[in-house]
């Protein structure tokens, strides 16, 4: 389990998270949404280590994150990130960094992509090698912001089946989204930030029952009947 207890950041005078305050449990896949600069990927810097000047109380299994090691870390949490660099190296090379990483790729059925350069891919394609070497780590928690980014319906059927295989395996997924409907289908647990502030922890149903997704996104929403006649939820 994950505790977050009145996380805040200030930098450079400027509040980017206050008072945030959250439970992920394992075995479950939570969706983090909030509009633009919304502190999203601030929040998963935190919850990575990448912002370790934060105020509150971040807790891995009971053990402060800020108490432990760099090693220790590398256990507790793996980061795909939002921005994905066009690194001069080959693909293979980068891969062979973190045990498994080349045999994850090929899982998604490009493992031909092993012999090109990480600058010569599309955005996609460097996208999924990104989450390759992501899942083949060994961690607690994996942090995917915006996951879905630059790829096609096949690859994000693809990405969404690894967080349900993680989730199965015990482990905890926090992946942010742009789009609420795709949020919605993936997620066991929805939080959403607005201006640095957490404004819903819970459920999907309970998400849905808040009217967060008309108040904070100034959506509208039908409900529609999926191929098995259930009723389905959409914003648009």
């Amino acid at each position: 389990m994950i505790r977050v207890d009145g996380l805040s950041l200030k930098i450079h005078g400027r509040t980017l998270l206050e008072d945030i305050s959250f439970t992920l449990e394992e075995g479950r896949v939570y969706a983090l949404l909030g509009e633009n600069g919304s502190g999203k990927t601030t929040l998963m810097r935190c919850l990575s280590s990448f912002h370790p000047a934060y105020g509150g109380s971040i807790l891995f299994s009971d053990r402060q994150l800020r108490d432990c090691t760099r090693n220790e870390r590398a256990h507790l949490h793996s980061l795909l990130p939002q921005t994905l660099v066009s690194l001069d190296m080959g693909v293979e090379y980068m891969l062979s960094l973190t045990s498994g990483a080349a045999q994850v790729l090929s899982s998604f059925g490009l493992g031909h992509l092993l012999s090109r350069r990480m600058d010569t891919l599309s955005g996609g394609e460097r996208q999924m090698v990104y989450l390759a070497f992501a899942l083949a780590r060994d961690a607690m928690l994996y942090l995917m912001d915006e996951p879905e980014a630059s790829l096609d319906a096949r690859f994000r059927q693809k990405v969404e089946s690894s967080m349900r295989r993680l989730a199965d395996a015990g482990r905890i997924v926090l992946a942010s989204f742009h789009d609420i409907n795709r949020a919605l289908a993936v997620a066991d647990g929805i939080l959403v930030l607005s201006e640095g502030r957490l404004v819903f922890s819970g459920s999907v149903p309970g998400f849905l029952d808040s009217g967060i997704g008309e108040s904070v996104f100034a959506l509208s929403r039908r409900t529609l009947l999926d191929d098995d006649g259930s009723p389905v939820t959409v914003f648009f």
